[in-house]
Order: structure tokens, then sequence, then C-alpha cells
């Protein structure tokens, strides 16, 4: 995940806040995923804004690796670009801390990628792991704790 809160940013959040009646001053603006690592960003936002997209996941080292804060129920979230440039925002609804290898099929379909099937969830997953994990010079384990997100659309960009 990466991402800033840029001057657009914090525009596009001030309208939401305001055309949403959101009284919270915290939110947070991340990508869904690190471009060094995925090339498919654009393909993850555009789910999300369809609405076939309602969850995503991350390592728990990568919050911790990249010095980012853990989202809570209830959070407001920024969903940028590469670039920064803000696409939408999304409340999270739930979120859970679980081994890779304990995510069920149902988080998967909710991810709204692929065939929508749990193989599906695991082969991206894990080759997007295994990546950072070489990247931080760590080694990939298929027990990683592995933070699942869920969340409902708000606006788009």
């Amino acid at each position: 995940m990466i991402g800033t809160k840029t001057a657009d940013v914090e525009a596009f959040w001030q309208s939401c806040r305001k055309q949403h009646g959101i009284t919270t001053d915290a939110y947070h603006a991340s990508s869904f995923a690190d471009p060094g690592f995925a090339s498919y960003q654009g393909e993850l936002i555009d789910l999300a804004i369809a609405g076939k997209k309602r969850a995503t996941a991350h390592m728990a080292l990568d919050f911790e690796r990249n010095n980012i804060a853990r989202r809570e129920i209830g959070d407001y979230w920024v969903v940028v670009t590469p670039d920064s440039e803000p696409r939408c925002l999304v409340r999270i609804t739930a979120v859970a801390i679980k081994p890779f290898n304990t995510v069920d099929a149902a988080f998967a379909a909710s991810e709204g990628e692929g065939d929508e099937s749990l193989e599906y969830w695991r082969k991206v997953h894990r080759e997007y792991f295994e990546l950072q994990c070489a990247h931080w010079g760590v080694t990939w384990r298929e027990d990683a704790l592995t933070v699942c997100e869920s969340f409902e659309l708000i606006e788009v960009a």
C-alpha cells in the first residue's frame, strides 16, 4: 500500500464529509496494493467502484514495514492511485486478522477478483505476498498473518 494525503485527496475527503454528513476528521489514504509488486491497481479500483470488490487483504507485516496504521471498523479510507489521486471513499465494515492458509472462500469471493474462487485468491495473493517478503528479506510462510478488511463503497471521485 502506498499513498499520501495530497491537496486533491484532502479536497475529495472534505467534499465526502460534507455530502455524507461524516463527522470525523480522521481518514486513511492509500492504494489497494503496492504498484512495485502489482501492476493491476486500476483493475482493483474499477472492481471496487463497480461494487464487485467489497474486501481486500494485506499481510500484517505490510502495515508494520510501511509504518501504516491499521484500519478499524468504521474507519474511512480514500483509495488512491499509485500517483495518490483519489478514486473512491470506502468505509471499513469488518476486520479479521488470520493466518493466510485459513482465509475462507466467502472472503475470497468478496474480493471480487478473477473467478472469485478461493484457489484464485490464494494464487494471486501468495504471488504478491511472496514478492513483498522477498523484497523485505523475510521468508514467506503459509501461516503469515493476513489482515482481511471488508468495506462498503461510499463515494466515487
